[in-house]
């Protein structure tokens, strides 16, 4: 009996081992896809008018193209959601098709993270962890006090504003940001592998760069607030090292520019669709520049909302000190990244009735997500090394909780169909 229990023990250890990571993960997993489905398939549908969200013009353009009064120059989340609007109604075809581009976001980071921690050469256990990380930094948002916490009182004279003028890295109301968001992702981190090694390579064409594209085109093509604040970043990185090597790079400049091009051309072609306006509405047309103008509007003190976004980076950022500063490609491009959403949202603001929208946020929002992803990876290797002291890295894993917490509780909001704002 002894022999035959250590055999099946001996089984389970070796099965553990082998599949104990991907079954972990395949049950969050499945959890995750779940919840946003029914939360997608509410806010298509509406419930009587709860569950505001973007989806209601979505809907009625991939019922009929052209009905929803808005121009969508980005496609890719329409042709897909059209795809499955051939076999069910376009408000079940939308909700499937951005719970399956939103699960590739989870894949994306659960890749990302298992790569950059080194989780391919440790044991079972940090993968599991690994996987449960990624789903944590899929829920963190801001945070708002801790007492509001279980409660939401809709419409009333103390209506917590939890979202408005603070903003998520996960706002789960607007349908183009998550969808195009795995494909940000899979660009972001290709652009800081390319901008690490670009002026050594020596090709016009080579394989990372053609993917960096590929995806960079397609993130554009399914919403372009990502496109557009990455296009700055690298291009302030890219001049930059031009000038301080005297102009003498200008090949390797235009060998990883010309990756830019394609998405370049797609951003000229949905300016002209979405920003021209119509003849005879010129105050609708263009971006306008105004310090604060848009943010402003919908916040009364704009430093208090950039520390309850963005809390727990700047926590990790504090405690590694100068010296102590992570110089990985993607660490400092998140960075680089988030300063220039910062400043585009700041400064830029689109003319007329958009400019209550706010819309230079959404650029924001991708900034903060990547600082969350990337101090989450810091913060992952810094602990398994011990590369702090202890109380160090609680204070730090503390704040990243508090937005977790709050993450949670505002996707309790949004399932319960409250207001995400």
């Amino acid at each position: 009996m002894y022999c035959m229990t250590e055999g099946v023990s001996e089984r389970l250890c070796t099965f553990w081992k082998k599949w104990g990571d991907k079954i972990f993960f395949g049950v969050l997993f499945a959890i995750y896809l779940v919840l946003t489905l029914f939360l997608f398939h509410r806010q298509t549908v509406h419930y009587g008018g709860r569950y505001v969200s973007d989806m209601g013009p979505y809907v009625a353009e991939i019922r009929q193209r052209g009905s929803s009064g808005y121009d969508f120059p980005y496609p890719v989340m329409f042709w897909i959601a059209g795809l499955f609007a051939r076999i069910m109604t376009p408000e079940h075809a939308l909700a499937v098709s951005l719970t399956g581009l939103n699960g590739l976001t989870a894949l994306s980071v659960r890749y990302v993270c298992g790569r950059l921690t080194g989780t391919e050469e440790k044991g079972t256990g940090w993968k599991c962890l690994i996987s449960l990380f990624t789903f944590l930094i899929l829920f963190a948002s801001m945070l708002y006090p801790f007492h509001f916490l279980g409660q939401y009182h809709e419409s009333v004279e103390d209506f917590l504003y939890r979202y408005l003028g603070v903003f998520t890295p996960n706002p789960w109301h607007n349908a183009t940001y998550l969808a195009a968001r795995p494909f940000s992702i899979i660009a972001f981190f290709l652009a800081a592998d390319l901008l690490a090694e670009y002026e050594s390579i020596n090709k016009w064409f080579w394989k990372k760069q053609v993917l960096f594209a590929l995806a960079l085109l397609t993130s554009a093509m399914t919403k372009p607030s990502f496109t557009l604040v990455l296009s700055a970043a690298c291009g302030i990185v890219m001049l930059w090292r031009l000038a301080r090597g005297h102009f003498r790079g200008w090949k390797a400049f235009w060998q990883l520019g010309i990756a830019f091009v394609p998405t370049f051309a797609d951003m000229l072609y949905q300016y002209r669709n979405v920003f021209a306006g119509q003849i005879g509405q010129e105050e609708n047309k263009g971006i306008g520049v105004g310090l604060f103008r848009a943010w402003g509007a919908v916040s009364d003190n704009i430093p208090l909302a950039v520390l309850l976004a963005g809390a727990f980076p700047f926590c990790v950022l504090l405690f590694r000190g100068r010296k102590g500063r992570p110089r990985e490609p993607w660490y400092v491009l998140a960075w680089q990244f988030y300063g220039v959403s910062l400043g585009m949202l700041a400064v830029l603001y689109e003319k007329g009735f958009r400019m209550e929208h706010v819309n230079f946020s959404w650029g924001y929002m991708y900034g903060l997500f990547f600082l969350y992803m990337a101090s989450c990876i810091v913060l992952l290797k810094e602990t398994a090394g011990r590369g702090q002291a202890l109380w160090k890295l609680a204070v730090q894993w503390s704040v990243f909780a508090a937005h977790v917490v709050c993450g949670l509780d505002y996707f309790r909001v949004m399932l319960e169909g409250g207001i995400f704002w």
